[in-house]
């Protein structure tokens, strides 16, 4: 017997989306008791089941839609044959009952990536540790890395090279806090070089270092390249220079551009190049 929850775990657990598909009232006869599960994924495929049939079929239609909008929904299903209204659908099948049908969005954790795990980089990961998003750090000192909470995703070795091994999703948060400049821009560089879609990037640096950064990529990179991502000197402006006081200024940002916020005062301010 499938366990639905299980399924969903290990969808989340593999950075998937989905939809879950609940069976929450039936009245007279249908296909399906109250608490029947089905679990559709991004790619149409299911596990579970809601009855079969015409009703499953559209369920499954109805949760690919919602993928679309990231949306909950519910939604009844009459069975009688009689003239359908307007907040029912009409299904081919004279069982001569009603269903009522959950449909609950489960999005993917957002993944945060953090390169290089120093005073800031380690205060951001101990923020993070509560939070709902999945992160990934990385260091290319052992003894460093040592110290991240085991909670996260921990990864040692060159940056470069883990940077260009890693599957990166669409719309991933990444952090870039390195010991040097020299390997904050070795980082800078692996990130745009990689054939992946970040939704913000972020680097610990001051006004002058991300202008001279920003023109050498231009020169190394791609003069066209898009920076409309990048946020160097990374946070908000919000007030403190510690380490912790930082890590909230970066968490701060990567919020607000989660969630579309304008208004916020960002540390980033047009480079000069």
């Amino acid at each position: 017997m499938i366990d639905i929850y299980e399924e969903i775990y290990k969808m989340k657990q593999n950075g998937q989306e989905g939809v879950s598909v609940t069976v929450v009232q039936r009245k007279g006869h249908g296909p399906a008791n109250v608490g029947k599960k089905l679990l559709v994924y991004a790619n149409g495929e299911k596990k579970g089941t809601v009855g079969g049939g015409e009703l499953e079929y559209l369920a499954i239609e109805k949760a690919k839609e919602l993928m679309n909008t990231k949306k909950h929904y519910m939604q009844s299903y009459d069975f009688s044959g009689k003239t359908p209204t307007k907040d029912t659908v009409s299904i081919d099948m004279i069982c001569g009952g009603l269903v009522t049908l959950y449909f609950e969005y489960i999005p993917v954790n957002p993944r945060i990536y953090i390169l290089g795990a120093g005073h800031v980089g380690k205060c951001l990961a101990d923020v993070l540790i509560n939070s709902d998003y999945k992160t990934t750090v990385i260091d290319d000192r052992e003894e460093i890395a040592e110290a991240i909470n085991k909670n996260h995703e921990i990864v040692v070795g060159d940056y470069a090279e883990k940077i260009g091994k890693l599957d990166i999703p669409e719309g991933s948060y990444i952090v870039i806090t390195g010991y040097t400049h020299e390997i904050d821009y070795k980082i800078l560089k692996a990130v745009y070089e990689k054939d992946c879609k970040p939704k913000y990037i972020g680097m610990l640096a001051s006004k002058n270092k991300a202008g001279i950064m920003v023109n050498k990529l231009k020169e190394e990179v791609d003069k066209e390249i898009d920076l409309s991502m990048l946020h160097a000197p990374i946070g908000l402006n919000i007030g403190g220079d510690t380490p912790e006081e930082i890590a909230i200024s970066i968490l701060s940002e990567i919020q607000a551009v989660r969630y579309n916020k304008d208004g916020n005062k960002h540390m980033t301010e047009k480079w000069s190049i």
